[in-house]
This record gives C-alpha cells, structure tokens and sequence, in this order.
C-alpha cells in the first residue's frame, strides 16, 4: 500500500502546520494515510488529486499519476492549499505561511473560487501560490524544473516571494530533521 506519509509530514513541518487528512486510492483500494479503508471517492475526470478546505483533506488517485515525482509535485501542491486554509483562520500560523496581503487575496478569492474546469483558474492567487511552492521544493528537493501552465510573470512574482519566504538551507536543513527520504515510500 503506498503512502506519502513522511514527505507530507516534511512539508507540514516546513511550513509549521497541521497534517492534513489523507485518502488514498490505489489499484481499486481506498485508503488513509494509515492503510485503513475509507469510502469510495471520485475526483473530476482531470483531477489527480484534489483538497477539501472544510474537511482539511487530501484525495489523491494514485492511479492517475505518471511516475512518482508527478505524485510528489502534486503532494507539494496539495498539502500548499491546506497551509493556505489553514492560514486564514489562525492568525499566529499566518506569518509562517504568506504575507498577509496574500493571505487576504486567498480570503476573497475563496468566496468565487474558481475551480480547475474553468478556463484561467490557474492564475488565481490560491493556485499560483501552490504551483510556486510546489516549483520550489521539485527544484531544492528533486532537483527538477515543475512547469506550469499559468500567467508567467504572475507565476515569476509568486516564485520569487516563496522562494523567500522558505530558503534553500531552511527547506534542506527541515528535510535533514525528517524522516523523509526521495526514495522510500511507506508500503
């Protein structure tokens, strides 16, 4: 059973907050992130994987995905909108998370998000900000370039600030206190 049980550990203690829950389909198995069985779900035909905001979970299709640093850039991204939520609604996490002018974009944004079946989603704040911090561990932690398809400059602007916001030795000095390693996935 494959899970990415300490890489999302990583990436929650990286950036100071909460595990969110995980479910898992694998191979027609539904699991969590502690190889229990869960309910049957289903993402959207081109989703891999998906957030909850009001459940602070993952669902994550293994099936779909094409090798693993496609699952791990993916993970990156996901566990990003957990901070995100997670942010907004607690003050003292916020400033280990964003700026709080972004974190308040997210706040609107979120009343008329646009989910991935509409055309532009991907240059809203929420997204961009997690495709600029999954870009940012695929290049510090896999040593791989993410592309995304997004508004360059925005996508520049947001790489830059997370890129700030979490350095290079900061991401590579959590990873050393981790048990995560590139090559071992729980089974």
């Amino acid at each position: 059973m494959k899970t990415y049980n300490y890489y999302i550990t990583f990436l929650c203690d990286l950036m100071v907050i909460d595990l969110p829950n995980l479910k898992y389909h694998y191979q027609d198995k539904y699991y969590d992130a502690y190889g229990r069985d869960v309910e049957p779900f289903e993402l959207k035909p081109n989703a891999k994987a998906t957030t909850v905001s009001n459940e602070n979970t993952i669902y994550i299709d293994l099936d779909k995905f094409k090798d693993d640093m496609d699952v791990y850039l993916s993970l990156a991204h996901e566990v990003r909108h957990c901070a995100q939520l997670q942010s907004m609604y607690d003050d003292e996490l916020a400033k280990d998370v964003s700026p709080f002018e972004i974190i308040q974009k997210w706040k609107k944004e979120l009343k008329h998000f646009d989910a991935s079946d509409v055309v532009g989603y991907e240059n809203q704040s929420i997204e961009l900000d997690a495709n600029a911090f999954a870009w940012w561990i695929g290049r510090v932690v896999f040593n791989v370039e993410m592309y995304a398809n997004c508004n360059k400059m925005l996508f520049n602007e947001y790489k830059k600030y997370i890129c700030d916001y979490y350095s290079e030795s900061e991401i590579k000095e959590c990873i050393k206190y981790s048990d995560f390693q590139y090559s071992k996935n729980q089974a």
